[in-house]
């Protein structure tokens, strides 16, 4: 499969994350064809152009090609989109069918292998021995900080940016107010698999605790 050294304007937008994406993309090339003129021979209407060029770009940068659902509108499901981008491309669908199927089977068995991800407030508080661990374990709740579904399946830039406002949102709601005179002094996240520790990451404190 030739692979394209340097992107024309054609196909410098897409950032291919599978080997069928990369073909499509080459073949786009081979056509000459703008964004524009493909989701419009897809049969998307003018105003919809935008989006529809979202889409294309989201499926072509995807590892599951959009067949995760991640990125959906009213006109084709995951699995006709494709379809219909091969259709106007001029590539034949069934010789690529298997993998398309491989791609649906690794989606069928993927979120068993996603890591778990706990974000939580290191918090110093004043326990007395009058406290007991009902009530330590009240105030541990506190530090947890909330993530938000699908986090797992976000790519690496995107989970930092959404670990860095969690971070922030948590620091603005409790410093000051936490049980027990607590007082944050950074953040931890932590990453399992299967039940086990995997990986870890501290991270301190917002820059201004009027972020």
């Amino acid at each position: 499969m030739s692979h394209i050294a340097n992107p024309s304007k054609y196909t410098r937008r897409y950032h291919p994350r599978h080997s069928l994406a990369q073909y499509i993309i080459n073949q786009i090339e081979s056509l000459e064809l703008r964004p524009q003129d493909i989701v419009k021979q897809m049969g998307y209407p003018l105003k919809y152009t935008i989006p529809a060029y979202d889409r294309l770009r989201h499926v072509l940068s995807s590892k599951f090609l959009g067949l995760d659902g991640s990125y959906m509108d009213k006109h084709f499901t995951a699995d006709e989109f494709l379809a219909k981008l091969f259709a106007v491309l001029e590539i034949p669908y069934q010789p690529f069918a298997e993998d398309i199927a491989q791609i649906k089977y690794d989606l069928a068995n993927y979120s068993n292998t996603l890591p778990r991800y706990s974000l939580r407030a290191e918090v110093d508080s004043t326990f007395t021995s009058a406290d007991n661990w009902m009530s330590r374990g009240a105030a541990s709740r506190f530090a947890q900080v909330h993530l938000p579904s699908g986090f797992a399946k976000l790519d690496d830039a995107t989970r930092e940016s959404v670990i860095q406002d969690s971070i922030c949102e948590h620091y603005q709601q409790y410093e000051g107010s936490l049980p027990y005179d607590g007082i944050i002094k950074g953040y931890r996240l932590t990453i399992e698999q299967n039940n086990h520790v995997v990986d870890h990451a501290k991270y301190g404190l917002p820059k201004s605790s009027s972020i």
